[in-house]
């Protein structure tokens, strides 16, 4: 049986072939989609997915509930408490799940024909909306018994799943386009391959662990308070997040139009990518971090978060000096003239992008001890200051207002409050946090900007060529970097997978819990 590390190691680089199959799929298609729609039915199937992206609310924190207490029981092998989850939450979910169709069909009808969206475009819309709601409402109600795999330590087959379902899904988008059908065919391809992906993954999950058993029995009072004891935290932290992600997109649609949303969700998705990049190696840890309390190895627990959270710093920060200068000529490349302001915005959203995504480590955290209240004052405090600042600022400088209403806010709470919190639950010491911190961020900044803008005055990138060359002479630097960085007995944990003992035992002695 593989160790819990290996195990982890396999969920993140799994979780970054799903990103990078993504990504390049974005990359490769996006252009070809954006310009065969053009930018006001594009802006409006981005407006439709930032309003049904509110209706993930009704989760209610459910899903973290079932990570953290499906891992928690399946380090001392429960299975009648981890059937008691998943069968109680699979009828909680089947309740949320008709919720999720009737709020559909109320933001369909009354609410977004109040958004600057064409007369033209309206119906459309409606329908796309519909869809897209019903495939929510099919992702709740398949979730226990689908990406339930994540609590079991599967990131690996969810990633998988992931990979087929995306190649499949933008393969099918490309030809429905290329064949005159537009944003409603586009909506139900993402209904099917959902859920095709999900049968499959309950499929798995029940071949993998055949004491799993469905039945009334299961679904108990007792369960159900643990449950929303933990997931009622979750849910309002849901909420908060739903607010700062999705509210840029909802302002900018209410007081500018849809081709304004097109330029700013462009750079705002670019933004997303790298922060799914971060949450491939922190969602991972949330079972690691439950099964460690579980046996009450808070050394692990610190641990994971000082160097996991100096590491991520390097990389947000390395990204973020190759953003700063290279964002006019991607975007110009990428999607031709017209969208320099999605240049200047993704600028903007980088830098504190690079000081907030690798404090998804201490949110790893706080879930897998069940301090995630912490994540809920932080993250009420930020939805309410960007929304201010936003419709503040966007008086004097349009859509950017909008992106520095999302940078204050940001830079503040998760460089100088995250940490406290966390020296306060694991007594971590902050001096040296900030300290490692520091290097980790400055070296990668200052060999990323360094790099970038030699190679910018070397040869301005006319072409996808050039510019590989030079992002590939930046990233050389950057890997050298990071040796540096990185010290050899870590080298060694994340290359094979193991623990590394300073007495050279290699041996996991928790290694043997996972089936």
């Amino acid at each position: 049986m593989p160790s819990i590390i290996r195990q982890f190691s396999k969920n993140v680089f799994t979780s970054w072939s799903a990103l990078g199959v993504r990504v390049v799929l974005i990359f490769l298609v996006n252009p070809f989609i954006i310009h065969t729609l053009g930018d006001e039915q594009y802006g409006v199937w981005m407006l439709v997915f930032s309003l049904i992206n509110y209706l993930t609310i009704f989760d209610l924190g459910l899903k973290q509930a079932l990570i953290r207490f499906v891992s928690k029981f399946l380090a001392v092998k429960d299975y009648e408490k981890i059937n008691a989850i998943l069968n109680t939450s699979f009828a909680v979910y089947a309740l949320i799940g008709l919720a999720t169709i009737a709020m559909a069909v109320i933001l369909s009808f009354f609410v977004l024909d109040v958004f600057a969206i064409p007369e033209a475009l309206l119906e459309q819309g409606r329908m796309v909306l519909l869809i897209v709601g019903l495939n929510v409402a099919v992702n709740f109600i398949m979730l226990s018994w689908g990406d339930s795999l994540q609590a079991f330590h599967r990131y690996d087959i969810i990633n998988g799943l992931h990979i087929a379902e995306d190649v499949l899904r933008t393969a099918t988008i490309v030809y429905l386009l290329y064949t005159g059908y537009g944003i409603v065919a586009m909506a139900w391809s993402f209904l099917l391959f959902s859920l095709l992906r999900q049968s499959v993954a309950a499929i798995l999950l029940k071949k993998l662990h055949p004491d799993l058993a469905m039945g009334k029995r299961f679904i108990r009072r007792d369960t159900l308070r643990l449950i929303f004891n933990y997931s009622l935290t979750g849910f309002f932290i849901s909420v908060a997040w739903l607010l700062i992600a999705n509210t840029d997109n909802v302002i900018i649609g209410y007081f500018f139009d849809t081709t304004a949303v097109t330029k700013y969700a462009i750079a705002g998705s670019i933004i997303m990518h790298l922060r799914n990049l971060v949450l491939a190696v922190s969602f991972p840890l949330r079972p690691v971090i439950s099964h460690y309390d579980s046996l009450h190895m808070a050394d692990k627990i610190t641990l994971i978060y000082t160097k996991g959270t100096q590491y991520l710093y390097y990389l947000t920060f390395a990204v973020a000096g190759g953003t700063l200068v290279f964002a006019d000529r991607f975007i110009f490349l990428w999607l031709g003239a017209g969208y320099e302001q999605t240049a200047t915005v993704l600028r903007l959203l980088v830098v504190p992008a690079a000081v907030f995504l690798p404090q998804a480590v201490a949110n790893s955290v706080l879930y897998g001890i069940e301090r995630h209240k912490h994540i809920l004052y932080i993250i009420v405090i930020e939805g309410v200051a960007n929304v201010g600042l936003s419709l503040v600022l966007m008086r004097y400088y349009g859509i950017y207002g909008v992106a520095v209403g999302t940078l204050i806010p940001q830079c503040f709470l998760y460089a100088v409050v995250m940490p406290r919190i966390i020296k306060r639950l694991l007594g971590i010491r902050l001096a040296g946090f900030y300290a490692a911190a520091l290097k980790a961020s400055a070296t990668a900044l200052g060999l990323s900007l360094s790099l970038s803008y030699a190679m910018r005055m070397i040869c301005t990138p006319s072409d996808w060529l050039i510019l590989a060359a030079e992002i590939g002479v930046v990233v050389l630097g950057l890997a050298i970097g990071a040796f540096w960085l990185i010290g050899r007995d870590d080298w060694r944990v994340i290359l094979s997978g193991v623990s590394v003992k300073k007495n050279g035992d290699n041996r996991d002695n928790q290694g043997t819990i996972l089936s």
